[in-house]
């Protein structure tokens, strides 16, 4: 931290030094910015914490009555995490369902617990308040299978860009605090919270309603289109901030496009999931690009770029958990988009002579 703080202080100019010398009190207030500024660096969030285990497990009491009634409201919730023996936190919070479609097609749609902020800090975790649970939309095996490879997603972007959100798998116990109903268990994974994926960015979301494409940092943008396309994804669009956050970097005075819900993919290839009708596709297993279409320098870059992680993506499926068949469906779904890719005229074809949808 000396030597952090010591280049810090090189940056002031010698009439800064000059006025500071003779003011003490600005010399304090400057020692306690940089000193506050690295303790702040070196706290962990909840997230952060959680992500050093292996096996994690999130108990909820809630009233199953209220919840399944899917309305935009918090519940009061027993709130429990442990991994394995370890009991990381049991405290009171609130818990509500959250989502678009899937909160109408699911019986148990994705939620968001919410913990209150002065627990967190005498825990000694930055002050994230909420966690996204990402659930099964029904209680069975497949459903279970959907969620894993929408996990496997967002670590594929991680590969992509390190611009993205970061999740935990994780075992979910639902328990009726009522009494009414049996509890029920299974596989998800909790997601970052979007302030904290933005504080790593060093930005902040924007919360306008539209956003013009063309506005976000085009090589960046670039990597987002064609990992949409490697997975099947046509369920986004940047105009309306469609499953995507916007993240204004001020410091690079640019912007870049984060996305989530993966859910709609042909990778995932959810049984519920229908191809978006204004396009001309009839299967969410068909590809499409749907832009920004490329130059020839640029798609060399794009080529080299996706080439360069292939031997990581293959090694993240076969570390997913996903049994034999749908290991195999994920793989031949990636093999087709590394034939594409590897063919540089259908390559040509696909991402510069295209439809900027």
């Amino acid at each position: 931290m000396q030597y952090e703080l010591f280049f810090k202080l090189k940056t002031i100019t010698n009439l800064q030094i000059t006025l500071f010398l003779k003011n003490p009190i600005l010399i304090l207030s400057l020692l306690f910015q940089f000193i506050h500024f690295d303790i702040a660096e070196s706290q962990e969030s909840l997230f952060d914490h959680l992500s050093g285990f292996d096996s994690l497990e999130v108990t909820i009491s809630v009233s199953f009555k209220r919840l399944y009634k899917k309305k935009d409201i918090y519940l009061p919730a027993r709130i429990a995490i442990a991994a394995g023996d370890n009991l990381i936190l049991d405290t009171l919070g609130e818990i509500r369902s959250r989502g678009n479609s899937r909160k109408i097609i699911c019986l148990m749609p994705p939620t968001k617990i919410r913990l209150d902020k002065s627990y967190l800090e005498a825990k000694g975790f930055l002050t994230y308040p909420t966690l996204k649970l990402i659930n099964p939309c029904t209680y069975t095996s497949l459903a279970e299978t959907y969620v894993n490879i929408e996990n496997l997603i967002y670590e594929i972007y991680g590969l992509v860009s390190g611009k993205g959100y970061r999740t935990n798998i994780a075992r979910f116990n639902y328990v009726d605090s009522d009494g009414r109903k049996k509890p029920v268990s299974f596989d998800g994974f909790i997601k970052e919270h979007e302030d904290q994926v933005a504080d790593r960015m060093q930005g902040v979301i924007l919360e306008q309603e539209y956003f013009k494409p063309q506005l976000i940092e085009r090589t960046s943008y670039l990597k987002f289109a064609m990992f949409q396309y490697l997975i099947g994804n046509t369920d986004w669009k940047v105009l309306n901030k469609h499953n995507l956050d916007i993240i204004k970097v001020e410091q690079e005075r640019t912007c870049y496009a984060v996305p989530y819900d993966f859910d709609y993919a042909g990778l995932v290839n959810a049984s519920y999931a229908v191809p978006n009708e204004k396009l001309p596709i009839k299967s969410i297993r068909d590809r499409i690009y749907l832009g920004p279409c490329q130059s020839s320098d640029e798609l060399a870059t794009m080529r080299s770029d996706f080439l360069s992680i292939k031997k990581n993506v293959y090694g993240l499926i076969d570390h997913a958990g996903l049994q034999e068949k749908q290991h195999d469906q994920v793989a031949d779904y990636i093999d087709k988009f590394y034939e594409i890719l590897e063919d540089q005229r259908q390559s040509e074809k696909i991402f510069m002579h295209c439809i900027d949808y």
